[in-house]
């Protein structure tokens, strides 16, 4: 489960591009397709590194007009799936 102090990274295995702002993956063992709008491929592009989902968080709030709690609500529903889909790794 992801929670605010989770250390979270891109699935590096996945193959991403960028199209007009917005990132779509492939999965090459199950050629499946993702794609994330545009807050989801900011997203995407600050866990190039591994990063705790607090400061992705944080970030996010100092760039988007938004509640901090409704950010946070909203990144741990979206790692969650990222995860669930394998497109994000969760970190020790």
């Amino acid at each position: 489960m992801i929670q605010l102090s989770s250390v979270v990274s891109i699935n590096a295995d996945l193959l991403s591009t960028e199209i007009e702002g917005e990132f779509v993956m492939m999965d090459m063992d199950s050629g499946r397709y993702f794609n994330l709008d545009r807050i989801g491929s900011v997203i995407w592009k600050t866990l190039e590194q591994p990063r705790e989902v607090a400061d992705l968080c944080r970030f996010l709030g100092e760039h988007y007009e938004a509640p901090a709690e409704v950010i946070e609500r909203d990144v741990l529903d979206l790692l969650q799936q990222m995860a669930d889909r394998k497109l994000i790794r969760l970190h020790d």
